[in-house]
């Protein structure tokens, strides 16, 4: 069993080079990205899994995919100085880099995902994750999808119900994306260790 986790963003832009400063500033929100990113690798050592990241980028002006295996970064992100730094290359050249980046819409990246995965799309009213079946989480790869700073878009939420995804929630209160991904491995960790 493999679980990928899916995160949106509509503000940040590839076209606009990246800096530390910018991105410890808060400027187009790839902090939330870089924290994400420190807080699957922290957790990817503590299954017998394959993580994989993908950071989907929604303006209009770039509709494109990076899919990031974590056991494929090298040397291993330990701290948010390096999660950041690797958040800047990834978006300033990310062909140095290897990972995989495709330009794409969000149902073809759907697509492409459905394959392989069932999803569980993190939303407020969706079913509380320590109810769900584990039945129902062993049988394909998992792919929880869930925005950076809110939820997916209308038009992303209409592509996604064509998927059928299972709606989970992590409560009634709002968190950082970074700590609704660290609940979520919680979860999976009590349960497939």
């Amino acid at each position: 069993m493999n679980f990928f986790f899916l995160i949106s963003s509509s503000t940040i832009r590839t076209s606009i080079p990246k800096k530390i400063k910018s991105v410890v500033g808060g400027q187009e929100r790839v902090d939330v990205f870089s924290r994400i990113l420190l807080n699957l690798c922290r957790w990817k050592n503590r299954y017998n899994a394959k993580f994989v990241v993908v950071f989907y980028l929604s303006h209009p002006e770039e509709n494109f995919t990076f899919t990031i295996p974590l056991n494929l970064i090298s040397p291993p992100i330990e701290n948010e100085l390096e999660a950041t730094e690797f958040m800047v290359n990834l978006l300033n050249s990310p062909d140095k880099l290897g990972i995989n980046i495709e330009k794409q819409y969000f149902f073809s990246l759907l697509s492409s995902l459905a394959s392989d995965c069932d999803f569980f799309y993190l939303t407020s009213s969706g079913k509380d994750i320590s109810k769900l079946d584990e039945d129902s989480m062993k049988s394909n790869n998992l792919c929880f999808i869930l925005g950076s700073q809110m939820d997916l878009t209308d038009t992303q939420e209409e592509n996604l119900n064509k998927f059928d995804p299972t709606l989970i929630s992590v409560g009634d209160k709002e968190y950082l994306a970074s700590h609704v991904v660290s609940i979520i491995n919680h979860y999976l960790f009590t349960k497939f260790q």
